[in-house]
């Protein structure tokens, strides 16, 4: 995959084949128990440097470049490239989509970046759609799906996902 600009969509047709190996590992979540394991996905993910994961973790296609980050047990539908900020954190069951299904062609899939600030909280069964940025120190709270840009320095709650309040960090 390549890198792409922003507000720059990747559109795939026919759509492109995944790593049967990597996706029978990921979806197994007890072989992600076996060091072995852990380390053939973490070399799968050849732009993520010192992270960590539970079973649970998945991905199609390796396309996030993360530093420093906890994913736990999160779904990275990775289609276009997923970049997270250093000393993210992703609690449990949260899901990143990059791509749609076009409408009047559901053969096609239209697909957009994910931008992850630093120092991100990810609270527990979020889900963040296609295109959106979520700014520096920020937390999403709980259940949100976050369709829009969320700003830097902010607690951001709901469906659809809204500020609730600044916070500051120290």
């Amino acid at each position: 995959m390549r890198k792409v600009k922003e507000d720059e969509s990747i559109i795939f047709k026919p759509i492109p084949k995944k790593n049967r190996l990597i996706l029978f590992v990921l979806f197994s979540r007890f072989l992600l128990l076996f060091p072995p394991c852990r380390f053939f996905i973490s070399r799968y993910l050849k732009h993520c440097e010192n992270i960590y994961f539970n079973p649970g973790f998945r991905f199609f296609y390796g396309n996030i470049f993360a530093k420093n980050v906890y994913f736990n047990d999160t779904f990275f539908l990775d289609y276009a490239p997923i970049y997270i900020g250093e000393n993210s954190s992703f609690s449990f069951e949260n899901i990143v989509i990059t791509a749609t299904h076009k409408i009047d062609d559901p053969d096609s899939i239209l697909a957009k970046p994910v931008y992850i600030g630093k120092n991100v909280w990810i609270t527990t069964r979020c889900i963040i759609l296609p295109g959106v940025r979520i700014g520096d120190n920020s937390i999403i709270a709980a259940g949100s799906v976050v369709t829009k840009d969320i700003p830097a320095n902010c607690l951001a709650g709901g469906n659809p996902a809204k500020v609730i309040r600044k916070i500051k960090r120290v």
